[in-house]
């Protein structure tokens, strides 16, 4: 059995006229006629009943029109995902964001790919660069927003853009009534920062600039996640920092103040698997 003679039975069978079928399908009448013979031999079923004066349809014949249809209209529908699949217009897509880009590119980015690509299922989580690194070699995401540096040979790096800390003290804290903060105006304050385990570099870069605006920081509390530092600066623990795209957060109690002197930035970037083939997940580097 053919495609073609499927076509070829749903024109007899909605025109219940050889002539007219076969000018519509551009086949001469016996060449139709023949080709509706071999479908009914194939399935060993009589599909029309036929005079030289009428043609209708048997019993069996009105069953097979039903699932003629149906095998057409599901092989159309294939071909369409095959082809939007192969464009990258539909599968599924899993992107690892970091806490930041969760509030601030995350909303834009998942709103404007949904849009445009409908047909796609977007599936996301967050975490730090290590775990998304991890992610990706253990094809737990596709993508993943990371900072640098990385040095993961499997993957490819795309850098975005750099992004700065600012300190966030407690609302009713003295420095809050100035507008920028001096590093250095820090020295004798309770402090609250990443893990040292969790972010090695970037904690050494924060002793670092801290020593270099001549003090060494008097950090009381680590917390991996900024909700969780934003909460405690609130509460009057200390005074934190966070990226400056958290100030959207608005968080009660919390004031939120640029850094004067040298201070630690986090360049952002896309990762992904060098040898990655996935039209989905190229169609998404190309909308980002």
């Amino acid at each position: 059995m053919e495609l073609r003679q499927l076509k070829y039975f749903i024109t007899v069978a909605e025109t219940l006229h050889f002539s007219r079928a076969a000018e519509a399908l551009h086949l001469s009448q016996p060449a139709l006629s023949k080709q509706i013979q071999v479908l009914e031999d194939s399935l060993d079923v009589q599909l029309f009943e036929r005079t030289r004066h009428w043609v209708k349809l048997t019993i069996a014949g009105q069953k097979f029109l039903e699932t003629a249809h149906r095998i057409l209209q599901e092989f159309e529908q294939g071909i369409q995902a095959t082809r939007q699949i192969a464009d990258g217009k539909m599968g599924r897509l899993k992107i690892g964001f970091t806490e930041a880009t969760l509030f601030n590119l995350a909303p834009d980015i998942i709103r404007t790919y949904q849009e445009r690509y409908p047909q796609v299922e977007l599936i996301i989580t967050s975490g730090g660069t290590e775990a998304h690194v991890e992610a990706l070699r253990t094809h737990q995401i596709d993508v993943g927003f990371v900072y640098l540096p990385i040095r993961e040979p499997s993957l490819a790096i795309r850098p975005l853009f750099e992004e700065a800390y600012i300190a966030a003290l407690p609302a009713s804290h003295r420095l809050a009534r100035q507008k920028q903060i001096a590093l250095s105006s820090l020295a004798n304050e309770p402090l609250i920062f990443y893990p040292r385990s969790l972010a090695p570099v970037l904690y050494a870069n924060f002793i670092k600039c801290c020593e270099q605006a001549g003090f060494v920081p008097n950090v009381v509390q680590e917390a991996e996640l900024a909700q969780t530092r934003l909460g405690l600066a609130a509460a009057g623990v200390g005074i934190t920092f966070v990226l400056s795209n958290m100030q959207s957060l608005h968080t009660k109690g919390v004031i939120y103040r640029s850094i004067i002197g040298e201070f630690p930035t986090l360049k952002l970037a896309l990762a992904w698997r060098q040898n990655e083939t996935s039209p989905v997940i190229h169609e998404f580097l190309k909308h980002l």
